[in-house]
Order: structure tokens, then C-alpha cells, then sequence
């Protein structure tokens, strides 16, 4: 035992001496670390955009792995009036459910310009994908991959593209009659990463009205909203670190439940055991006793008043 746990690998990690550091260190654990396999092909027409000599039904195929990037909350404990609910994992539109083990395609059906996309029609938990790290690929195909990724989100970000993808299906068995198809966007960022979010389809949209936006505002509620907006401290970008919710302190105390343990009752609320026999001595008192001789056991007991003061001062506490 010893000399297996001294052939093992240690990977040592500096962190800084911060509550931040640690918790983002104990929260690594929770993302999948396997490298047996990708998790995700992404297809994209052969040849790259616009490419009119590469055939249409051909693609290029780039391996990558997949990472959350938020924790679902609806996997944690609801709210305190029970109205959260776990996420249904066997649904097609649960993204989260991407295990490492399985293999999922996203088809890139067309480009979308940035500033067309409207942020109402994105909905769940974002996702990101970059270029895999499977040990099983042979190094120059592992190369390859990674350049080509990197040269796609090169591109997007200097076109000011988004991409439209749809998930193919896993099974295409008989009992697979229909088959539910959920699309993302996939979007560049300055990092080589891609992020990618559901998008909106017709059987998920509602009738919304947007009026349209009045140029010209009377001075005498233009005044004071400026002013209002003026006093808002300006920040250069969003820092999610900087904002707590107590998320912590309600799941501790939602998840600890403590024993129930009875109270011991405080002396001076305890009956005492000659209460209920006081109206019945002050009764027996009242009563005249008749004119009889004393047995001789009662000529060796003392008297009741002797004998009452004694029991009185046994159970009363002394002050």
C-alpha cells in the first residue's frame, strides 16, 4: 500500500490565501476533468464559408470539449415556499444534461449577424466549448483541430458573427418516428472559446408588443431621470465576485436540521407533590377528631404539624 502510494502522481496547486481562491478551487471538482474521449463535434460546411467548390453535403468536423459555466440552480434546493423543481434531464431542451460520456453534434446551418440577435429569444444556462484535449487522437490531428478552432473564432469575431446550430439526434432508430431539434447560437469572445445558448423557436415564442420609442420627452420627466442616472456609480464591466446573495447561509440552514431534543423544565414550573394534597389536610383540619383513645403506634409518631413542616422543608428549595 505504501509503495502504491508513493508511485502515485501529486499535483501540487499555490493558491492564494483568500475565501475566493478556495472556493473556486473546491468548485474545480465539480467540472469533468476527463480527457478519455471529446464530448462534442461541431459541423461546419467543408472548406470553410463561402467556399463555392467544396460540395454541400460534406463537412469538416471540429473535435471539442464541453464546460458549464454556471451552476443550474434549478439542481439546488428551492425556495422556501417550495416552488423550485429539479431540471428534467431526459428532456431534449436540457442542456445540462450533456454527460461526458456521450457524444453530441451540433450542425452549423447558417451565420447570423451580432446585431441581430435579440436577447429575449436566448434562454438557459450557457455552455462553453473549446478545442479537445483526448489523449487517444493521434498529436497531429490534435494540432490541427486546435489551430482550426482557434482560426474559426478568429474569424467570427473579426466578421461580428454568431452561428446557428441545431443538435443532431443520438438515436435514428425505428422508434425514433419524431425527433425534436433544439438550436443554439454560438458566439465568439476574445478568448479561444466559443459560448454557446439556446435560441428561441416558433412553438417556444409568445405574442409580444414592443411600442416603438418616442423621440422627443418633455424636459419635466427627462430631468429628473438623468439625474437619477447620474447619481449610479458607473462600473467598466460586470464582476460576478463582487455581487452575494447568501446562497450559502440558506442552503445550510435548509439542508441542517438539528435533532429535536427536549427541554428540561425549569425548577420553579415544577409541581410540586404536596400541592394536591394541601385542600384535602386543610379539610381533614376543619373536622373536629372524635373523642378515641390513641392507639400506642400513634404515641411514637409526631404530630401532623411536625410531620408536614418536615416533608415542606425536604422538597422546597432552601434560600
Amino acid at each position: 500500500a505504501d509503495m502504491a502510494i508513493l508511485g502515485m502522481d501529486i499535483e501540487v496547486q499555490t493558491v492564494e490565501d483568500n475565501v475566493i481562491s478556495l472556493e473556486m478551487l473546491f468548485k474545480t471538482w465539480l467540472h469533468d476533468q476527463g480527457t478519455e474521449r471529446e464530448q462534442l463535434h461541431l459541423l461546419l460546411p467543408s472548406g470553410g464559408f463561402g467556399h463555392a467548390a467544396a460540395p454541400k453535403n460534406t463537412l469538416m468536423c471540429l473535435k471539442c470539449d464541453v464546460q458549464e459555466r454556471l451552476l443550474d440552480p434549478a439542481l439546488l434546493s428551492g425556495p422556501a415556499d417550495g416552488t423550485g423543481r429539479a431540471a428534467d434531464a431526459t428532456s431534449p431542451w436540457h442542456v445540462a444534461a450533456w454527460p461526458s460520456t456521450a457524444l453530441h453534434k451540433l450542425r452549423v446551418l447558417k451565420a447570423l449577424k451580432s446585431e441581430g440577435v435579440c436577447e429575449s429569444v436566448l434562454y438557459g444556462l450557457p455552455f462553453i466549448i473549446k478545442p479537445t484535449s483526448c489523449w487517444q487522437l493521434d498529436w497531429d490531428e490534435l494540432e490541427t483541430n486546435q489551430h482550426s478552432f482557434h482560426a474559426l473564432c478568429h474569424s467570427l469575431l473579426k466578421r461580428k458573427w454568431m452561428l446557428l446550430a441545431r443538435r443532431e439526434p443520438q438515436n435514428t432508430g425505428p422508434n425514433w418516428n419524431v425527433v425534436v431539434h433544439p438550436y443554439y447560437v454560438i458566439v465568439p469572445s476574445d478568448s479561444a472559446t466559443l459560448l454557446v445558448k439556446a435560441v428561441a423557436i416558433r412553438e417556444l415564442l409568445l405574442p409580444s408588443a414592443f411600442p416603438a420609442l418616442l423621440a422627443e420627452h418633455p424636459e419635466r420627466v427627462r430631468g429628473p431621470i438623468e439625474s437619477a442616472l447620474n447619481n449610479l456609480e458607473v462600473e467598466v464591466a460586470y464582476n460576478p465576485l463582487h455581487l452575494k446573495s447568501n446562497l450559502y447561509k440558506y442552503l445550510k440552514s435548509s439542508l441542517y436540521k438539528p435533532p429535536q431534543r427536549q427541554q428540561p423544565q425549569p425548577r420553579e414550573q415544577r409541581p410540586e407533590r404536596h400541592q394536591p394534597r394541601q385542600p384535602q389536610s386543610r379539610a381533614k383540619a376543619a373536622v373536629a377528631p372524635l373523642l378515641m383513645a390513641p392507639s400506642p403506634l400513634q404515641t411514637f409518631r409526631p404530630p401532623a404539624a411536625a410531620r408536614r413542616g418536615s416533608c415542606e422543608g425536604s422538597l422546597l428549595p432552601k434560600e
